[in-house]
């Protein structure tokens, strides 16, 4: 009788813990006999994505055809050059003269290639006059002769500065490289409607420098749920030596996000506080936004599948529809996932985004008080694609050979001293370049004026909306095994400590 009250506690305890045992196995066949009753709605949806899917494939593919025609003029044809002198310095030189006169102003060019992005120059005028060198645009050398101080044969190209880049897309550049909106389809996907396995936590556009640890997300948001040990994914191959790399720090850092208001929504503030993730291992690339392709890379955290004990628990308190993620489906391991998709053709980055979709339409608290933007979707598309249409000359060097991306000249501003800049190119046999602009003209109108198309969409995103009953369902039992898995744990822990306790003869006997 010594120890009746401790036993009888350890025996109801014992019945809580079988209860909630009880409640975690039921749960689980629930679960089972759900996620059966998914299978036909499954491939259902899988069979219309990959139709719809290929549908955009083969459209895309004729704008590929477009692309490739025009660099044929290039490199086959060699009719148009993707080559011309980008002004990277001007420097004031004495002459000896008097006045004006006395001073010249020579003009340092490198040899660059047509590109989405160009690297923002630092200040590289010098001397005593450092007239029109602009770090906040391109400078384009055309050719020309400069009389004394004058600076002639320069156009400056107006571009969008995006930190230490300068995009090319909506610029006087468009001429030469053309810039059309690719076709995608946008995948909206929420923690109720993941499978079982999938670990995603979050996702994030990103930046980060070679051979540095530390990434820098573009987001004001610092509760993205990013905790040390998890998994990071980029979007990217080729910037992490191995491809997982461990989260081992997580804070933040402040930064000016305004340069990046076509992919995130802030306001007019100069500074936001953003997060800072300290990697295990450093990169080995560096990641601008955008890149050097004018896409911008993005970076998936995951958790790691070694520190769960159960993939089907969830925690009761976890939200079934936050974060809501959409992302572009690229492959078929997207058929199938998700609530709902949607066409889309804005040109906007394909890097996947997160949102709380509740929140649509009221201030955003990550940019309060500072700024009042009222929270809305995150942008997402397709991206775009860039033909190289070209320039119909060519840059040469002293002397006229042909120049070569990289090769620097140094134009001298002095009276009478003509510098021939770049050589005429024939004229192109656009016949196979025109073939291809028609068939994608056709493609497109053939998707544009198709009612199969969105009707199909619709069709999908019904019977998704009939999966996504069952999924709730079976979040809600993930939460009734979580619960249980918790209470189980907490009476082990009582038991634990009671057996443990000095006071134990006390509980039982009323004596010490």
């Amino acid at each position: 009788m010594a120890e009746l009250y401790t036993d009888q506690m350890s025996s109801g305890v014992s019945g809580i813990s079988t209860t909630a045992k009880n409640t975690a196995e039921q749960a689980k066949l629930k679960i089972t006999l759900t996620d059966n009753e998914k299978i036909p709605f499954d491939e259902a949806i899988k069979n219309v994505d990959r139709n719809l899917q290929n549908i955009i494939v083969e459209t895309n593919n004729t704008l590929e055809k477009v692309k490739e025609e025009y660099q044929k003029r290039i490199d086959d044809q060699n009719c148009r050059s993707d080559l011309f002198w980008r002004v990277t310095g001007i420097t004031t030189v004495a002459t000896g003269g008097g006045g004006a006169g006395g001073i010249r102003n020579d003009i340092t060019c490198t040899c660059t290639k047509l590109s989405p992005t160009y690297p923002r120059l630092e200040d590289s005028g010098t001397g005593s006059q450092t007239i029109g060198f602009s770090t906040e645009s391109l400078m384009w050398y055309t050719g020309g002769t400069g009389v004394g101080s004058t600076i002639a044969g320069i156009t400056t190209i107006q571009m969008t500065n995006s930190g230490d880049i300068l995009k090319s897309d909506g610029s006087g550049f468009d001429t030469y490289l053309e810039p059309d909106n690719l076709h995608g389809l946008l995948l909206y996907n929420e923690p109720y409607a993941r499978d079982i396995g999938d670990l995603f936590v979050a996702t994030g556009i990103g930046t980060i420098s070679a051979g540095l640890n530390t990434l820098t997300l573009l987001t004001p948001n610092l509760n993205l749920g990013i905790k040390t040990g998890m998994v990071i994914s980029p979007s990217r191959f080729g910037i992490f030596a191995e491809a997982g790399n461990i989260v081992v720090g997580v804070s933040s850092t402040t930064m000016d996000l305004r340069p990046y208001s076509d992919v995130i929504s802030v306001g007019t503030t100069s500074t936001y506080t953003v997060p800072l993730i300290t990697l295990q291992n450093p990169s080995v690339s560096a990641v601008t936004a955008p890149g050097s392709d004018g896409k911008y890379t993005y970076f998936d955290f995951s958790k790691d599948p070694n520190l769960i004990s159960d993939k089907i628990a969830v925690e009761i308190t976890d939200n079934a529809y936050v974060p809501q993620v959409i992302s572009l489906i690229s492959s078929s391991n997207n058929f199938g996932k998700g609530v709902k998709i949607k066409y889309i053709n804005n040109g906007v980055s394909s890097a996947s985004q997160e949102w709380n979709k509740f929140m649509e339409g009221v201030p955003d608290p990550d940019l309060l008080p500072d700024d009042i933007v009222n929270v809305e979707e995150p942008k997402v598309g397709a991206d775009k694609i860039y033909y190289p249409v070209g320039f119909d000359q060519k840059p040469i060097l002293f002397g006229g050979a042909n120049a070569s991306e990289g090769d620097v000249r140094i134009f001298q501003g002095q009276v009478g001293f003509a510098q021939v800049a770049y050589a005429s190119l024939s004229a192109c046999d656009d016949s196979d370049l025109n073939a291809a602009i028609s068939a994608r003209n056709t493609a497109e109108s053939a998707l544009s004026g198709s009612n199969s198309f969105p009707e199909k969409v619709s069709l999908v995103n019904d019977i998704r909306s009939k999966r996504n009953n069952l999924n709730v369902t079976i979040w809600a039992y993930r939460g009734m095994i979580g619960n249980s898995e918790n209470e189980f744990t907490k009476n082990e822990d009582f038991m634990n400590n009671l057996d443990s306790s000095p006071y134990k003869n006390l509980i039982n006997t009323g004596v010490e």
